[in-house]
């Protein structure tokens, strides 16, 4: 069950910043997120860890939810968040950006599987194990949302435009 709520909740927010451009009227099913987010006091582990994974990380900003660390920083000019444990180890690192982030092998495919759309924004998503991106392709009549990895892509949402 957890394994599904990062792509949903990345897929929610890509479908998001989609529709803000759109002029049409979406109804969403109500998403509830459980737990409270306050300012945190980061242990000496977790910023440890922080520090070493992202040394020219600017502008931290930490809350603890759910028993996590969970920070917002900029990174390279682009809007980043990562969460730790109480140990400082990384669970997962999302980097929000736009098509000159996305590796070349993944724009090909896009470019080639995909003709016709456009992607808008993409973000990188990183956890121990692999490294995907999530994608929001669109053109005149949908949008669509992919998870693609060097070796992989898929669409995982369609959204018609009205």
């Amino acid at each position: 069950m957890k394994k599904l709520i990062i792509p949903l909740a990345i897929s929610s927010l890509l479908l998001l910043t989609s529709l803000q451009k759109l002029n049409a009227q979406v109804n969403l099913e109500t998403v509830t997120i459980r737990g409270d987010a306050t300012k945190a006091i980061i242990t000496e582990k977790v910023s440890n860890s922080f520090s070493s994974l992202f040394k020219d990380a600017k502008e931290p900003q930490w809350l603890v939810v759910n028993k996590r660390y969970v920070v917002n920083f900029i990174l390279d000019d682009q809007r980043n968040k990562a969460v730790f444990t109480k140990n400082g180890e990384l669970v997962y690192h999302l980097s929000y950006g736009t098509e000159k982030n996305v590796p070349d092998q993944i724009l090909k495919k896009i470019q080639s599987e995909y003709e016709g759309y456009t992607l808008g924004s993409a973000i990188k998503v990183t956890t121990k194990e692999k490294m995907l991106w999530m994608l929001n392709l669109e053109n005149s009549k949908q949008i669509l949302i992919i998870r693609a990895t060097e070796e992989e892509m898929g669409v995982i949402d369609r959204i018609k435009k009205s």
